[in-house]
């Protein structure tokens, strides 16, 4: 279970959530157990070159330093056929996995709002 520092849009109220890990490149966060809202992620490690810069701010709250284990994964609309999937790069979820928090980051001078799987070659 994660402690979520810096909310998740749209889900502003929920302290605590968990991450179901399917593979190497994907996850599922369960936002709400009770309701079974989950949202399907994709690792960070699955999309070559990109990077992103945190602001001061989002470090102190999820409590990252330089030594912190941290991961990012970011948001999937699942579509039919899964190449059209939709991969949301403006807001990454962050996780600090030493201290078990949770984050959304919204990057604010992106250049690449959205993909689909296909673009990425997953």
């Amino acid at each position: 279970m994660y402690e979520v520092k810096v909310p998740i849009l749209g889900f502003d109220k929920i302290k605590y959530m968990n991450i179901k890990r399917l593979d190497k490149d994907f996850s599922i966060l369960q936002i709400d157990e009770k309701d079974n809202t989950n949202m399907h992620m994709i690792s960070s490690n699955s999309i070559k070159s990109f990077d992103i810069e945190f602001d001061e701010s989002f470090l102190k709250k999820m409590q990252i330093n330089k030594d912190t284990k941290i991961s990012f994964y970011f948001s999937i609309v699942i579509n039919n056929p899964v190449a059209n999937s939709v991969v949301n790069l403006t807001a990454p979820i962050v996780i600090n996995e030493d201290k078990k928090l949770l984050g959304q980051y919204i990057i604010k001078k992106s250049t690449s709002f959205f993909t689909t799987m296909s673009e990425l070659s997953i």
